[in-house]
């Protein structure tokens, strides 16, 4: 065995949880700016969705995405 290498640990298990970071870290990012840019009709709407996000890693930003108020002029162009 080789005196460089760490048994507890495997590269390819290193690289998938930093790869599984990466890919939380841009979906929360494009969450974020998506709520922040989106007009709310309560206040503190955007913050509690921004805390939805962060607390809820994949899920959180998947519900955003999913639950997200439209846009009614893109509904109008849609519909015709």
């Amino acid at each position: 065995m080789n005196g460089n290498s760490n048994p507890t640990l495997p590269l390819a298990f290193d690289l998938a949880w930093m790869a599984a970071t990466v890919v939380w870290l841009l979906l929360v990012g494009v969450a974020w700016v998506s709520i922040l840019r989106t007009s709310h009709r309560r206040r503190g709407a955007a913050f509690w969705w921004c805390l939805l996000v962060l607390l809820m890693p994949f899920t959180g930003a998947l519900i955003w995405f999913v639950a997200r108020p439209r846009n009614s002029d893109t509904d109008q162009r849609t519909s015709s």
